[in-house]
């Protein structure tokens, strides 16, 4: 982390400002330090502040279990698989729109809930964001820190989702792909609101559930089966279905050549025909690997947002 940017950052049970008393410091970056509030104590081990308390949302050990293996999940993912491409920043503000366009990025806070690798986060930083703190649960914020270090408006925090370290931040709290994977998501969804400043805007990207056979019923029966198989195999397994993608991705690339491109949107995983094999290969493995995935009608989501007393909801 860099010094400047510990006065985003507070306790994430009190609340409290922290102090930072550094140990080990590399250029720009704290390596090693200590966080500390009037209550309690964090460490920041390689240029990482550890924000992780554990949570009182549901202390049982069956929500410890799916927190922490979900977080594995995706740390294996993001350490073994994942190669940075040049489609991402076309991915990313896929991912945003139509609500958010790069313009409205420009001079903002923004905070990416849920970084996994910090492909997004890069993506965000590069549009001119005045600063963009990312969190994850997992160990995949190494290779988040990685990614971004060299990026002086990015901050990469390993934080609990339901104990966030921040309060009144962002003009723009982003999540994508993630609450859909947690033991409680609503609960998660819940604790997002207060991390937006008055004004703010928060966006969500969660799995729809209407008209999506093939992922409800499909996907989540095969996954019951696979995310049991040891990480190491399960990553060579997913080369079959990245290679079926791949190839029918072909009919796609041909039917855009003749400039059928109406009927080329319409031909299955054809979202995937610009992407390179590695992230078929990331996007098969995310889907054999995860412990589990919600799947929501909008008008469930919409109630979310109603129910967090949030307004212009779209």
């Amino acid at each position: 982390m860099r010094p400047e940017h510990l006065k985003y950052l507070i306790d994430p049970l009190t609340k409290q400002p922290l102090k930072l008393t550094v140990q080990e410091q590399q250029g720009p970056h704290v390596i090693t330090g200590q966080l500390t509030s009037d209550s309690y104590q964090y460490p920041v081990t390689n240029g990482i502040p550890r924000l992780t308390p554990k949570s009182d949302i549901d202390p049982s050990q069956a929500f410890t279990t799916h927190q922490q293996s979900t977080a594995d999940s995706f740390s294996y993912e993001w350490n073994n698989i994942y190669q940075e491409n040049n489609y991402e920043k076309q991915n990313f503000l896929h991912f945003l729109s139509p609500f958010i366009k790069e313009k409205d990025l420009s001079g903002k806070k923004l905070l990416d809930v849920g970084c996994g690798s910090g492909r997004f986060t890069k993506q965000a930083a590069l549009c001119n964001a005045e600063i963009v703190i990312a969190t994850d649960h997992g160990s995949s914020v190494d290779i988040a820190f990685k990614l971004t270090k060299d990026l002086p408006n990015t901050c990469i925090v390993q934080a609990d989702l339901y104990h966030m370290p921040l309060h009144n931040f962002a003009d723009l709290t982003f999540s994508i792909g993630v609450l859909h994977h947690l033991p409680k998501p609503q609960a998660g969804f819940n604790q997002l609101p207060a991390t937006v400043k008055p004004g703010g805007k928060l966006l969500i990207w969660v799995y729809n559930r209407r008209h999506n056979f093939r992922a409800v019923y499909i996907f989540e029966t095969v996954r019951k089966i696979t995310r049991h198989i040891p990480k190491a195999l399960l990553f060579r397994l997913g080369y079959l279905p990245a290679a079926g993608v791949h190839t029918i991705n072909y009919l796609t690339h041909y039917l855009n050549w003749i400039r059928a491109k109406s009927l080329a949107k319409k031909i299955p995983f054809s979202y995937y025909a610009n992407f390179p094999f590695s992230m078929k290969v990331n996007d098969a493995f995310d889907v054999l690997a995860t412990p589990k995935s919600n799947y929501y009608y909008v008008e469930e989501i919409e109630r979310w947002f109603h129910q967090a007393n949030l307004d212009t909801i779209k």
